[in-house]
């Protein structure tokens, strides 16, 4: 059996069950067994949120303004960029249970884009079955996948790599920066993207087309920019304000300087709570010291990935991957919904940039993930939020394949995939898979 047949005859045998394990809970809120937000016990879901925020914005409420959010969320700060307000409002309308509504706008989207996925991997001469395979691993996280737009971006994370391979930079440029108006989490993708659309092909001097190639990066900004100024003045700019109250959050318990902090939890007093946004977070006295040390590492190793896959010019999948892992491990706010905007692209990197044995591994690796990451919410997420052992152990092994993913992305074997000779070639990734 081939790598492909035998990928899509796993995807299928695992997508069904997994689609079902997801949709419980949005399907049992519907018919009224128990509110959505019982079962993830007392984190308030952003569909719940989004609500609230699409109802002051049919009532005529300034947007990210004072009082913006209907009650009982009146007194908070909407902190979700301008692109995520515009898709929450469909479900309004819907008139449906809104979590309902939601789940049901999010299958649709994600249905059009794994589509889109498909064609253009195809397009590309990719054999395996990537829109298959990101399927699986999407709904393996859980509901999050029908409650959160993150998968949404992830999906455009793939766009921004077919796009980088095929020296299209400023379509690149433009789809990670609108991806990251739906949600900040991929605006680290934005480095390796703008570093690798900046950096010159192989045998041309720095300074020949410097010129052209930023004013391509510059093109690729104005959606995204014409979106934020549009906001700018729609708020009175106050979506700035909301964009600065969302970096302001404490430690979020399932982070990796959580886990660091619960292992030293022997030597240094460590507790949890509630921040504003109904996130659990960890305090102690050492937690700001650790969550700052894991910060910089990250910032090191996501300017050295950076330079490193552009320097190689010839996995852009990877690169967006690793930038993503990294910022993942090393941020203070890793929710289960941020790994839905890494799981497509690292599809794509285990399948078309790395060697057969070497992909399988990432692959298993990734579902693992997924599924631990299911596991801890939001099914034992009272268990994690108590600081209980069992959850911090799952939360930990998690973590911990999370950061090896990483380091095998670097390490991996890139294949021969071939240098783009020109400015506008044909998608060289997946070449030599079949």
């Amino acid at each position: 059996m081939s790598r492909k047949s035998a990928a899509a005859w796993a995807s299928r045998l695992v997508l069904v069950p997994l689609t079902g394990l997801a949709l419980i809970p949005v399907m049992l809120t519907e018919l009224h067994v128990f509110p959505l937000h019982d079962l993830v016990g007392s984190t308030i879901p952003d569909t719940i949120y989004f609500s609230h925020a699409v109802q002051g914005l049919m009532q005529g409420h300034v947007p990210y303004g004072i009082h913006f959010l209907t009650a009982p969320d009146s007194s908070k700060v909407f902190v979700y960029p301008p692109l995520s307000l515009l898709l929450a409002v469909p479900p309004l309308v819907a008139g449906s249970a809104y979590p309902f509504a939601f789940a049901v706008e999010m299958l649709v989207l994600l249905g059009a884009g794994l589509w889109v996925v498909e064609r253009s991997s195809r397009r590309a001469g990719i054999a395996f079955p990537v829109a298959l395979t990101t399927a699986a691993l999407l709904v393996a996280l859980g509901p999050v996948v029908v409650t959160r737009f993150d998968a949404v971006q992830g999906l455009a994370m793939v766009g921004v790599a077919l796009a980088l391979s095929s020296r299209r930079m400023a379509l690149a440029v433009a789809l990670v920066t609108l991806a990251a108006l739906i949600k900040e989490t991929v605006a680290v993708a934005a480095l390796p993207v703008v570093v690798w659309a900046i950096w010159p092909p192989a045998g041309v001097r720095w300074t020949e087309g410097l010129g052209r190639r930023i004013t391509t990066v510059g093109l690729g900004l104005v959606p995204a920019a014409v979106v934020l100024a549009t906001f700018v003045v729609w708020s009175r700019g106050r979506v700035i304000a909301g964009a600065i109250a969302s970096v302001h959050r404490g430690v979020e318990i399932e982070s990796v300087a959580a886990t660091v902090s619960y292992l030293l939890h022997p030597i240094f007093r460590l507790s949890s709570q509630y921040g504003s946004l109904g996130s659990a977070q960890v305090s102690g006295p050492h937690v700001a010291v650790v969550a700052a040390v894991v910060a910089v590492v990250g910032v090191a190793a996501l300017i050295w990935g950076t330079f490193h896959f552009a320097r190689e010019r010839r996995r852009p999948a990877t690169a967006i991957a690793f930038a993503l892992v990294v910022a993942l491990a090393s941020t203070p706010v890793l929710s289960p919904q941020y790994l839905l905007a890494l799981m497509p692209v690292l599809v794509l990197a285990a399948t078309t940039e790395c060697g057969r044995t070497q992909g399988n591994r990432l692959l298993a690796s990734a579902l693992v993930v997924a599924l631990l990451t299911q596991a801890e919410f939001p099914y034992l997420f009272a268990s994690v939020a108590a600081l209980q052992p069992l959850g911090m152990a799952i939360v930990a092994l998690r973590n911990l394949l999370l950061i090896g993913i990483g380091v095998y992305l670097v390490r991996a074997d890139p294949g021969p995939v071939p240098e783009p000779a020109g400015d506008r070639v044909a998608l060289p990734v997946g070449a030599h898979v079949g």
